[in-house]
């Protein structure tokens, strides 16, 4: 189809989690991919009556997409600037740049340079590469220099739900040969770098959707943390974050909550992709799927997120979402992991500020805090909840300064 829509032009087309995608028939010959393509650990290469068909997965989709040449430096700043409007029309004021591979730092660099950054962005470092950033950006970890900091540490255990690559304990729903998606990586991989964010005492984001992958952080980080502590090495409290946390199942909430770790959901998945997950993984585990109740029970200091661009970063949206638990086609999906509107709008501020480190001078409203603003045309607390994500934002404020208004 690709070949027939695009004769003349490599074409990729990727999957809107990101996660896998097609390529038609010029992209595979400028790439230089044959059947005989080794294929990275924790990717998949498709390969039909001796030919590559296009669709892949993962790594192998991910390394594709690294080698197709960058936009013009001033085609990203106009992107850039332009995205920052777009999180400030929705109230947004600190941003997260959750993936920073190598070819993003002098980009960085630049906007911090030009004073083009007004809201505060927090970026995470591809520990598989991060040695040569670390040291270009060492004036920002930690702290704010030109409004970006790095964060910490960021890496992947497995795929998506929805593109059937998440990482399950259990199969899929009719899948063949007891499917249930694959690791990304190693236990010996995954404990040299968390011993690494120990040791130089940086945060480290794991993304882990299924519960396998989950389970795979949990018992990595939890063994480096008794193995660090019978050695005498320091096991700081790094905050670890479970990245969209989708499949966190109740028998692991607790090994969370004794690890120090922040679930920060993709709660917003419940409408976006609950009726796929449904399909993918069966009434009782798609229910279960964003677990904010039940992490709120075990005492869990959970945020939201929404992973923009696989969705605009409307965090209205999200907190309805979490509030209502009601999918596209309007199934209400596992209610007992709903949210009370407060414990949501938490989720988006004073949770997501000490996600950062930064609950001291973010997050909620009091003296000698930063005046980032977000000004509603309703109270949330008093709206109804199905008419939550249509409240406006009126005017959003960073620093005392009024960075959007809307035209009323």
């Amino acid at each position: 189809m690709l070949d027939r829509a695009a004769p003349d032009n490599p074409v990729i087309m990727a999957h809107q989690s990101g996660h896998t995608g097609v390529l038609n028939t010029l992209a595979l010959e400028r790439l230089g991919i044959t059947p005989d393509t080794p294929v990275p650990e924790g990717g998949m290469m498709e390969v039909a009556d001796g030919k590559v068909t296009g669709y892949m997965e993962e790594t192998a989709f991910l390394n594709c997409q690294s080698r197709v040449p960058m936009p013009a430096p001033e085609d990203l700043m106009g992107a850039y600037l332009r995205a920052q409007d777009g999180y400030a029309r929705r109230g947004v004021t600190t941003v997260q740049e959750g993936m920073m591979i190598p070819a993003m730092e002098p980009l960085y660099r630049q906007l911090c340079a030009a004073g083009l950054l007004k809201l505060d962005v927090v970026g995470y470092l591809d520990i598989t590469q991060a040695d040569g950033m670390r040291t270009a950006l060492s004036e920002h970890i930690g702290q704010y220099s030109g409004r970006f900091k790095v964060g910490g540490y960021k890496t992947f255990l497995d795929g998506s739900p929805q593109a059937r690559t998440a990482w399950l304990r259990e199969p899929y729903c009719g899948a063949e040969k007891n499917y249930r998606g694959y690791p990304r990586m190693s236990n010996e991989e995954l404990a040299g770098y968390v011993d690494r964010a120990l040791d130089e005492n940086m945060q480290l984001l794991v993304h882990c959707n299924g519960d396998a992958a989950c389970e795979q952080y949990l018992r990595v980080y939890g063994e480096r943390l008794r193995a660090r502590a019978a050695s005498g090495k320091p096991c700081r409290a790094i905050r670890p974050v479970i990245i969209h946390a989708q499949m966190l199942a109740p028998d692991q909430l607790s090994r969370a909550a004794q690890n120090g770790m922040i679930p920060s959901f993709f709660v917003a998945h419940v409408y976006h992709w609950g009726d796929v997950h449904l399909e993918n993984l069966g009434p009782e585990r798609a229910a279960r799927i964003s677990p904010a109740a039940s992490a709120g029970a075990q005492g869990l200091r959970y945020t939201f997120h929404q992973d923009a661009p696989v969705i605009q970063p409307d965090m209205l949206e999200t907190v309805w979402c979490a509030v209502n638990r009601v999918t596209k086609q309007g199934t209400v999906l596992g209610p007992q992991e709903r949210v009370p509107v407060l414990d949501a709008l938490r989720a988006v501020t004073i949770n997501a500020a000490y996600q950062y480190f930064e609950e001291g001078s973010k997050g909620s409203l009091r003296p000698g805090k930063r005046a980032d603003l977000v000004i509603l045309e309703e109270d949330p607390l008093k709206a109804l909840p199905m008419h939550l994500r249509d409240i406006r934002i009126l005017e959003t404020v960073k620093d005392g300064k009024t960075i959007y208004r809307t035209d009323i």
